[in-house]
């Protein structure tokens, strides 16, 4: 008996681009991930004006507060969106975020798993939880790059600011394990 989607469980996976996201997707829907009951929501965060950084598309350098024009982008024109969406979700090698992400989607597709692709502009930190929110997102799972004590004091982690913020439960999985 197939459940309905607004039944079924609503599954955040937070994705950067990084290799070790791809594992903790692939990791996710082999041990986490239940096809006839979990909906998957695919999540990027896409900084801003962050070229100069050497950041790379999905913001690796931190800040240790989210500022205001990281929140989403929004223009009057059609044009100047497109522009910033050519501009800032062109990977190195060219695949964009959203492609990558409409890959995984389909790769669920194709497990009979639901799922939908959400970019988000701004700091990941400040976005996701309040996704996670209006959202209704009943399960988040985001990965941690061990950075240790000191560098997490000093450039702050989205998966600590998730745990501390989201309003869902959240899985952090430390890539080691992957």
């Amino acid at each position: 008996m197939s459940v309905s989607i607004t039944e079924k469980r609503r599954v955040a996976i937070a994705y950067d681009g990084s290799e070790d996201a791809q594992r903790l997707f692939d990791w996710s829907v082999k041990n986490i991930i239940r096809p006839e009951n979990d909906h998957i929501i695919l999540l990027s965060a896409v900084k801003r004006d962050d070229k100069s950084s050497g950041a790379g598309l999905f913001g690796k350098k931190e800040t240790t507060s989210p500022k205001s024009e990281d929140l989403p982008m929004l223009s009057t024109t059609v044009s100047k969106v497109n522009e910033a969406i050519k501009e800032t979700e062109n990977l190195p090698h060219g695949q964009t975020a959203r492609q990558r992400l409409e890959a995984m989607s389909l790769s669920l597709n194709q497990l009979h798993i639901s799922s939908e692709v959400h970019i988000l502009w701004g700091e990941a930190k400040a976005l996701i939880p309040r996704f996670t929110e209006a959202h209704k997102v009943d399960l988040l799972i985001v990965g941690s790059r061990g950075l240790g004590a000191v560098k997490s004091v000093f450039l702050g982690s989205v998966s600590d600011t998730c745990l501390k913020e989201c309003p869902c439960p959240v899985l952090v999985v430390r890539n080691a394990t992957v």
